[in-house]
């Protein structure tokens, strides 16, 4: 195995590693927050003000953590149902190859506008209404969710584009 090689797995793992991080800590706020509302709300009959506001903001974290994951691990929502209809498999992985650079290019283009938004809300000093919290906390995770997608599609972009040309070799990379 390379130097590069080795340097790539590397930062895979921790990339992985971050994301699963995130995903475990928010899971756990986002549940605690949902079920303090729950229990206030209805037992106590009071409510926490700024709670839901918590709550809807690490959920957008979870989404989109969520959503990198899955296109890490390739177990993304695909509306796949070409090998129905092809049997050839270098066929078959052309058209996944070109589905997938499609993805490259829309998440490219979120990675981008994301960019946009989160440098406008950093020179608004945007602020959630009732705790004050700096609403770039939150729309962050757009640009880190976006960026991790084009990552990781790309790697399965040149996976696919590898099995075109060597189909009988399993290639995954990452």
């Amino acid at each position: 195995m390379g130097r590069l090689q080795k340097i790539l797995k590397r930062v895979d793992w921790f990339l992985a590693g971050g994301m699963k991080t995130i995903i475990i800590v928010v899971t756990v706020m986002a549940t605690t927050t949902m079920f303090l509302q729950v229990i206030t709300r209805y037992v106590f009959e009071i409510s926490i003000s700024g709670l839901d506001e918590l709550t809807g903001h690490t959920a957008v974290w979870l989404y989109l953590m969520g959503a990198a994951y899955g296109t890490y691990d390739r177990s993304h929502i695909k509306a796949d149902m070409m090998h129905l209809f092809i049997k050839n498999q270098r066929i078959l992985n052309g058209i996944r190859a070109l589905s997938t650079a499609v993805a490259v290019v829309i998440s490219s283009y979120m990675t981008v506008w994301s960019y946009g938004y989160v440098k406008w809300s950093i020179l608004k000093h945007e602020v959630t209404p009732t705790l004050q919290i700096p609403t770039v906390w939150f729309q962050i995770s757009i640009l880190v969710g976006a960026a991790l997608m084009v990552i990781y599609f790309f790697v399965e972009f040149l996976d696919l584009a590898y099995q075109v040309y060597r189909p009988r070799q399993t290639s995954k990379i990452g």
